[in-house]
């Protein structure tokens, strides 16, 4: 039976602005502030803990340490370094290793009385880890400033550098411990950027790996700052979105160095216009994952409610694994289709994933209509219509080797209202289920004249200055992001 999820809130304003950035991207579903260890009577594990697909990722911040500019820079820094880095750090290798030699015992709650939903017992866990820093920017631009005026006041880093040179060396940051997991040190300011600009599960993790690879496997020696890696990374979008490590270009010493202005050119160029715009595109998927995920976590979902909190995020986590790229496109067919039938009509259109072909969505809209005595009456022959689509699905994409099923309430209706079926399309239709999927779209009129939508991303990246600009602003790009 589903319940409503009781969470912890963040303890101090700072990691409660940082639960309410992160639930942006990973939503209420997979976010939580201030899980707790079920020994010692309840201690705080972490300040916030993301959980996607068999991935943690664990933020530590300390709150907004306060930089005591009144002092030496150098004394100064490195009271800041240690008080908000180095105890950040110190927490978080702390809640990886409890995690790892702990795993049934994180807990909700501080009265460690509700387990944590998902299992993170698992081998092959992949954990990225976090420290959030506040309150620094300032300090550090009016540093940097007095060096080269321009900077954006982001941390700095040159990673193969030892600890003592770190606190030499006013706002940079190294590798802290190239023994153990990796550590992202964000200021607030990359943070923000990267759940802004990554605004998706897969997009962020693949980033975060992207960057590990980067350093530890690929001499990443220093970056300016994380915008600018980040600006490296997005302008490498293959076809599928950013779904793979882009080449890495070392220098003539077999080390590569990314400098502080790779942001600000990223920034006003194409590939950035068209980024935006595709962000811009998913805004529909993403309003639609917010809505499954906070009925879920509030124990008000309409179907399904005698059903565990596993098997609903399960369901939803097929919609939530696509790639920023992929729920572009996924949204732009979902509202076109909506858009373009008549009020009280039942319709679909059968889209691929672009990140993962072999995952076929079949959006069906069914109409309301007077006839039904209550939305739960509706409810049953909207289910009942969905499965006789995913039948029929299943026996027309036999490639297929995931099937997700969405039901939404066609143009007419009076609430709006979202269901989804998954459907492991790997095992053969039996010539029995063959039959049936015919007799279905025969006597039904069920997918007995679709095909799957195709699509191809062409040559999106030539853009004229005078053309108008890839962000849908409407204006031209010269005047818009192609501005210097």
């Amino acid at each position: 039976m589903l319940k409503p999820t009781i969470k912890e809130t963040g303890v101090n304003e700072s990691e409660r602005i940082l639960e309410k950035i992160a639930r942006e991207t990973f939503l209420s579903l997979w976010s939580y502030p201030s899980l707790y260890r079920g020994v010692g009577g309840g201690k705080e594990l972490i300040d916030l803990t993301i959980y996607f697909n068999n991935t943690l990722i664990l933020f530590s911040d300390k709150g907004e340490v306060k930089f005591q500019s009144d002092r030496d820079i150098q004394i100064a820094w490195g009271r800041w370094y240690r008080s908000a880095i180095k105890e950040s750090a110190k927490q978080l290798y702390a809640a990886e290793t409890f995690i790892q030699r702990y795993p049934n015992r994180v807990f909700l709650n501080k009265s460690c009385d509700e387990h944590f939903h998902f299992d993170v017992s698992s081998k092959d866990l992949k954990i990225y880890l976090i420290a959030v820093t506040r309150g620094i920017s300032k300090d550090a631009k009016r540093h940097f400033d007095s060096i080269a005026p321009g900077s954006s006041g982001t941390l700095s880093y040159y990673y193969p550098a030892p600890e003592s040179l770190i606190l030499q060396t006013p706002f940079m940051v190294n590798d802290l411990d190239p023994t153990k997991t990796f550590i992202h040190v964000l200021d607030d300011k990359g943070v923000e950027l990267l759940l802004e600009e990554l605004a998706t599960p897969t997009d962020f993790i693949n980033y975060l790996n992207f960057k590990e690879c980067a350093i530890r496997e690929h001499n990443l020696v220093s970056i300016g700052g994380e915008e600018d890696l980040l600006a490296y990374y997005l302008q490498e979008s293959g076809e599928k979105g950013h779904d793979y490590i882009p080449y890495l270009i070392p220098d003539g010493k077999g080390k590569l160095k990314i400098p502080d202005s790779a942001w600000k050119h990223f920034s006003n160029s194409v590939p950035y216009a068209l980024h935006y715009a595709k962000r811009k595109s998913a805004k529909g998927w993403n309003e639609i994952l917010q809505r499954f995920s906070d009925s879920i976590i509030s124990g008000s979902v309409g179907e399904g409610a005698d059903l565990p909190i596993l098997m609903h995020a399960k369901a939803v986590e097929s919609l939530a694994s696509e790639n920023l790229t992929s729920r572009a496109m996924l949204s732009r067919f979902l509202f076109e289709k909506y858009n373009s039938v008549p009020k009280n009509v039942r319709s679909s259109v059968v889209v691929p994933s672009i990140m993962r072909p072999e995952r076929v969505f079949v959006f069906v809209f069914f109409p309301w209509g007077n006839s039904y005595k209550d939305y739960s009456e509706y409810l049953s022959e909207r289910s009942s219509c969905m499965k006789l689509y995913a039948h029929v699905a299943r026996y027309k994409f036999p490639k297929a080797e995931e099937i997700v099923v969405f039901g939404a309430v066609s143009q007419g209706g009076v609430i709006d209202s979202e269901s989804i079926i998954i459907l492991d399309g790997k095992q053969p239709v039996t010539g029995a289920e063959r039959l049936l999927a015919q007799k279905i779209m025969k006597e039904h009129k069920i997918l007995d004249s679709v095909t799957e939508k195709r699509y191809s991303l062409g040559n999106q990246w030539k853009v004229g200055r005078n053309e108008e600009c890839p962000c849908e602003s409407g204006k031209k790009f010269k005047k818009c992001c192609g501005q210097p």
